[in-house]
């Protein structure tokens, strides 16, 4: 794995992100192949798949920025608003949002996955497959028999 900040390497793999979308190459899987070399270009401390879910989430901002900006194909005649009403406006402003939160979430997982390949194909695996053996023997607790209660004699 390569030796880069989080941030440097989420900073690449939007980049390689871009350049795919410039040439429409890999559709949904690209967002994989962002989240899959954010991982990989990250250091092995930092490497998770948390790290390639937030640059392809990113991503997915940068491109609900984009579009936002961006003129939809519009008819010849539009209507009228008075005719429309407040109403139209306000399920507008509720798609907006729930779109951007549907992205989010997708382009999220999509990252994810391609990091969750990158973490368990690359990661140095030194951890212990088997619990670690204490070299000292376990402490062994000696109690004292239980005796019966004492029995006293009252008058009352």
């Amino acid at each position: 794995m390569a030796k880069f900040s989080m941030e440097m390497a989420i900073l690449t793999s939007m980049i390689i992100g871009l350049i795919m979308a410039f040439f429409k190459f890999g559709g949904i899987f690209a967002l994989a192949i962002v989240g899959f070399v954010a991982v990989f270009l990250t250091t092995d401390e930092d490497a998770s798949y948390k790290v390639g879910a937030l640059a392809a989430a990113l991503l997915g901002l940068l491109y609900y920025v984009f579009s936002l900006f961006t003129s939809p194909d519009i008819p010849y005649q539009l209507p009228n608003a008075v005719v429309i009403g407040v109403g139209y406006t306000l399920d507008g402003i509720f798609t907006l949002f729930l779109g951007l939160i549907v992205s989010l979430l997708i382009y999220g997982l999509m990252g994810a996955i391609g990091g969750y390949f990158a973490d368990k194909l690359f990661k140095s695996q030194d951890k212990p497959k088997s619990p670690k053996i204490s070299e000292r023997p376990p402490r062994i607790i000696k109690r004292k028999p239980k005796q019966p209660p004492r029995r006293t004699l009252y008058r009352k």
